[in-house]
């Protein structure tokens, strides 16, 4: 919803096509055996169905899980070589910061060098006291109390990183669109 929603509720890029591959239960548990095989379907089907942005709200919690959270690059987090893979075919994988106000580590695997991690900001275009937050993030975003679509149907408001991500994605896909449009070409890191 808040990367495309075109409807009741408009979403950043409301005219992007999506590619949803769910790669968490239903209670929300992700494991990397889960999105491994997402990041790869999107790297192999990149150019079939136009994928040009990743949108991924998941990763570690720094307060229950510290070692999983880093102030430097985790260039060695399993899911490291296949965002690095996604990136390589010119997708930007674009990454939530995480939810634990930690201004020195963000959560694993947001860290990876070649994926672009995203903290959150407010209404009032503050840093969010809930944003993980540290060099590595380059990018922030609206993360408090975003209304979007619901899976239930409707809207919902809700707060956090996992806000914040899709708002980059959008971003990206209407940049990346404008590329197209006019025959340049950026990689991530550019974008970024």
């Amino acid at each position: 919803g808040i990367a495309a929603a075109n409807g009741s509720i408009i979403g950043v890029a409301p005219a992007a096509k999506l590619v949803v591959i769910k790669v968490c239960t239903s209670s929300g548990s992700c494991s990397d055996d889960d999105i491994i095989p997402g990041l790869e379907w999107c790297a192999n089907n990149a150019t079939a169905f136009n994928i040009s942005v990743i949108s991924l709200s998941l990763g570690a919690d720094c307060d229950t899980q510290p070692s999983l959270c880093y102030n430097t690059f985790c260039n060695s987090d399993p899911l490291a070589s296949y965002i690095n893979t996604a990136v390589g075919k010119n997708i930007t994988v674009t990454i939530a910061s995480g939810n634990d106000g930690n201004r020195t580590h963000i959560s694993s695997p947001s860290c990876v060098q070649n994926a672009t991690a995203v903290g959150g900001t407010t209404k009032s275009d503050a840093i969010a006291s809930f944003s993980n937050l540290n060099s590595l993030v380059k990018l922030v975003a609206p993360g408090a109390t975003i209304t979007s679509t619901s899976m239930s149907g409707g809207s919902a408001s809700l707060s956090g990183t996992s806000m914040s991500t899709p708002h980059v994605a959008g971003v990206v896909a209407i940049i990346k669109q404008f590329l197209n449009l006019t025959n340049q070409g950026k990689t991530p890191k550019e974008i970024e």
